[in-house]
């Protein structure tokens, strides 16, 4: 019975929402006395919740920490959690200090405390009276992980490094950056502090795979599982020195913990703070000597096709042109490509377009530019050849590329017959103004215009009118709302069926090879086995959302609690698929068909 009422009080967490507060047991003391910080958090599960990150605080010592400790309250049917995380601090110095905002990484997002200020006062202890059960004791050495790549002596092998293609690039050359997280640890969740920012470059995203790719590494003696967390394509905008900042991650492992209680309930789990080095860029610029006539800075490999969509033509036809520049390197500074002078046809603006797609990690760009070209005059013509300069950085030198001459053979226009004893008809004389009108020669199809318009069969079917488009769109509404209801219950219907089909295709798939594969299909036939059963799309569903939905139709606290720890484990496991066996999958497919039963019952019921 504890038990389950320890799953019925997690799974009603699910509604609260995540609070973050630090405070002191003192906000005066004397330089010589301790103060207590305790970080204190609320949040629907802990699973995914990692200790405050404490190296931003320079004004105090940490002498010991943290110290956790977790209140649970059930109050007319409804729980409330907390977890407490308590420092002991010793001030560096008097005056009015400041403990930073802190930030805690919740379910992969980082939330802050408020700051806190202390008074410190010249002077020895005052006797604050021996340490209660939340004083931590006199425990020295630092408590902050390190905030660099290197791995600490005895600690969780968890290294972040950036890397860069090339250390040396010209204006406008692609720089491929990488950011890698090597690991010899479970990760359980992880992200950045702050958004990464380039100064001086443009950058590009490059997409990653939904679940990130796993390599095994070897870093001198030891083996690392690399997971790569960043990609983006860079392009300096000016020369000289350049530097790519350091990035922070906040890195949630798993832990051994000692303390066998907080292994039962909790997941032990431990926040690192890791960061990249800064890499220096040397940018060279241009070359001046070189650089031909018509170059608008476009730098990379690239191709030039010029075509017209006829060639031959008659006087005032249009006649289309498009001019397209395709290949290696980024067309966002090139400017429209303009034709030569053309003294027999009459030129329009282009329309310009433009698409960018990454081929591996290689920036590939295209830029259209559709001409409409009309001939004013007959005989044989020709669009002159189209050139483009742009930049090799491969070989270091400036490239022009040219077009061939396009033929156009231009006829004369239709001529409109004309001229003296030429009779117009009156089809011909089109009316200038609404006040002038033929003379009618002949009397008819004439009409009383003396009775009023109320009284006609129009004016009677404008008023009957709405009623009728009432009616219709009473009709189809119900129509439409009884065909959803029968597509709904269909969907409903077939929900467990659809589960049990994707069980057994993840049957098919355990095996160590196909771990990620097997994890990503028993987790889809629980997303969507709710999507199915609740007429909802399965792309938005998220633990919140599916506790609200399984709450709606009272499903057991404990069959809430199994589905969510099930759908816990294959992200898990989605994430370090090497840490999961042959067993471990078959208790997860037995544990999923299990818990889906269980779901049909009490939903059923």
């Amino acid at each position: 019975m504890a038990l389950l009422g320890w799953a019925a009080a997690a799974d009603s967490l699910v509604a609260q929402e995540v609070f973050v507060r630090a405070q002191v047991d003192r906000s005066r003391i004397a330089q010589e006395d301790e103060v207590i910080l305790s970080v204190e958090i609320a949040a629907p599960s802990f699973d995914q919740a990692a200790p405050p990150d404490v190296s931003p605080i320079q004004d105090f010592e940490i002498l010991g920490g943290p110290s956790l400790s977790s209140r649970f309250q059930w109050i007319n049917g409804r729980t409330s959690s907390t977890r407490t995380y308590s420092y002991a601090l010793r001030p560096r110095k008097i005056g009015t200090l400041t403990i930073p905002a802190l930030g805690l990484l919740i379910q992969g997002r980082t939330y802050h405390t408020e700051a806190v200020r202390v008074e410190v006062m010249a002077g020895g202890p005052q006797g604050s009276g021996p340490a209660g059960p939340g004083r931590l004791g006199p425990q020295r050495g630092p408590a902050r992980p390190p905030s660099g790549g290197a791995r600490p002596a005895g600690g969780p092998g968890v290294q972040l490094r950036a890397e860069v293609d090339t250390r040396t690039a010209y204006v406008g050359q692609q720089i491929t950056l990488r950011v890698l997280l090597d690991t010899q640890t479970e990760v359980l969740n992880l992200g950045l502090k702050e958004a990464p920012t380039f100064p001086g470059f443009w950058a590009e995203e490059i997409k990653l795979p939904e679940n990130l790719d796993l390599k095994r590494v070897q870093r001198g003696n030891e083996v690392y599982s690399e997971y790569t967390l960043l990609k983006r394509a860079l392009f300096p905008t000016s020369s000289g020195t350049l530097t790519i900042p350091a990035m922070t991650y906040q890195v949630q492992v798993r832990r051994r913990s000692p303390d066998p209680i907080e292994s039962f309930f909790f997941t032990p789990t431990e926040t690192l703070t890791r960061q990249t080095e800064p890499l220096v860029i040397t940018v060279q610029p241009l070359p001046e000597a070189s650089r031909p006539a018509g170059f608008s800075g476009a730098v990379g490999q690239f191709n030039l096709s010029v075509g017209a969509d006829r060639r031959e033509a008659r006087v005032n036809d249009a006649v289309g042109v498009k001019v397209k520049i395709a290949g290696e390197g980024n067309l966002n500074a090139v400017n429209a490509l303009a034709l030569p002078e053309l003294g027999d046809f009459k030129r329009y603006a282009p329309k310009v377009s433009s698409s960018v797609a990454f081929q591996g990690d290689r920036l590939r760009s295209e830029r259209v530019w559709d001409y409409v070209l009309i001939p004013l005059a007959p005989g044989d013509q020709a669009i002159p050849p189209v050139t483009f300069a742009y930049f090799d950085p491969r070989a270091g030198e400036y490239r022009r590329l040219s077009s061939p001459a396009i033929p156009i053979r231009v006829a004369r226009g239709e001529e409109t017959p004309g001229g003296p004893g030429i009779v117009v008809s009156q089809s011909d004389v089109r009316p200038l103004r609404q006040d002038i009108r033929y003379i009618k020669q002949a009397p008819g199809n004439l009409r009383d215009r003396s009775s009023f318009f109320y009284r006609s069969p129009g004016f009677a079917a404008l008023v009957l009118l709405p009623i009728a488009a009432d009616l219709g769109i009473f009709a189809y509404v119900r129509r439409r709302d009884r065909r959803h209801a029968n597509a709904r219950q269909r969907r409903e219907r077939r929900a467990r069926s659809q589960a049990r089909r994707r069980l057994r295709d993840a049957r098919r798939r355990m095996s160590p090879a196909g771990a990620r594969a097997f994890y990503a299909e028993v987790a889809q036939a629980l997303t969507e086995y709710v999507a199915d059963k609740f007429d909802v799309s399965a792309a938005g569903l998220t633990h919140e959302r599916i506790e609200e939905l399984l709450l709606a139709r009272h499903a057991p606290p404990q069959v809430r609690a199994a589905f969510h720890r099930c759908l816990e484990a294959c992200d898990y496991a989605l994430f370090a698929p090497a840490s999961s066996g042959e067993g471990e999958m078959q208790r997860t497919l037995v544990r999923a068909e299990e818990t889906l039963a269980a779901l049909e019952r009490s939903i059923a019921a």
